[in-house]
Order: C-alpha cells, then structure tokens, then sequence
C-alpha cells in the first residue's frame, strides 16, 4: 500500500489540474455596464368636502316632501374634490330612531332622494337606501364642485311626532 506522501508526489500534477481546470477552462466574463431607470410615484388622495353639509328640513305634516331646490329650501349641497385625483360620488341614507327608510312613503317608512341635474326646473329623484347605491356623480375632477339636492318625505302615518334625523353619508371613490 502506498503511503499517502507517495501519493501525493506521483499524483501532484493530476490533483492540481483537477483543482484549477474549472478557472483555467471558464470563459472570461467582462461585468456589464450599469444603467438607471428613473421612476417615480404619487399617493392617490380621495377627498371630498360638502358644504354647507345641513339641511333643517323644518316641521312636515303626513305623506308632505320637502326638498333643498329653489322655490323650497333653496338649500343645494356643494359636494368639492379635495383629492388629487377624479372621484365619483355615491349616498347612502339611515334608518331613524322612529322610522324606516324606504323608496316610497309608508306607515312609520319615510323616503330621502337626491338630485344632480336640472333640479330647480325639472328634477329627477333618486331613492337612497341604507346602502351605498349607484354614483349619483361621476368623475369630478380635481378641485371640481358639483351640486346635489335632496328631497326628504314623511311617512303616510306615524306614532313618533319626534324630530327625526335622517342622516345621510357621502362616499367618494376613485373615478372608474
């Protein structure tokens, strides 16, 4: 048996070939030159303000309507984007202590609807539920104002003579 001394000096040259060849034998890589892309980024704000954001509907009789246009309350909300960005806008009504909120007048059911277009001349009610609904506004640019008018009915009968609040919340999103 050979001593390992003995194997190492017969076979010096095979062991050192064997250990260098993979640097000797591999292709010469050059580094490759850099580049930059230059990218940027901005935070999209949703934001809305609605101005004066009150209405005093004042004292109704049964099955009465009252509504923020001219000739009645003269009372329009000014919805403005306060974002960076297009917004549509949807509602959603409540529930009071004393009454339901419906799409039509009831016993102890009242209805709030609101109003983008032509509403002082021949305005077109929409119901709201307690539900955000459709967009009752539709891409409002940046610093951009639209009006909305609402209309509020009593219910057809009632056991609550209370004042009610008939609350309503707007929602902005992003335009679509």
């Amino acid at each position: 048996m050979q001593s390992i001394r003995t194997f190492f000096k017969e076979y010096s040259l095979v062991i050192l070939f064997s250990v260098l060849s993979p640097f000797i034998l591999a292709p010469i890589v050059d580094a490759a030159t850099e580049g930059s892309v230059t990218a940027t980024v901005t935070v999209t704000n949703v934001s809305l303000q609605v101005s004066d954001g009150t209405i005093a509907y004042g004292s109704l009789s049964t099955s009465a309507t009252m509504a923020t246009v001219s000739g009645e309350l003269d009372d329009s909300q000014t919805v403005t984007n306060n974002g960076n960005i297009a917004i549509d806008v949807a509602v959603k009504g409540y529930n009071s202590t004393g009454w339901t909120l419906g799409g039509t007048a009831g016993s102890e059911t009242y209805t709030h609807k609101t109003c983008t277009t032509t509403c002082d001349s021949s305005p077109t009610w929409t119901a709201m539920t307690t539900s955000y609904g459709s967009d009752i506004l539709t891409g409002i640019a940046t610093s951009g104002t639209a009006d909305v008018d609402f209309q509020v009915g009593t219910p057809t009968t009632t056991t609550d003579y209370t004042q009610q609040s008939v609350n309503v919340t707007i929602l902005a999103t992003e335009a679509s």
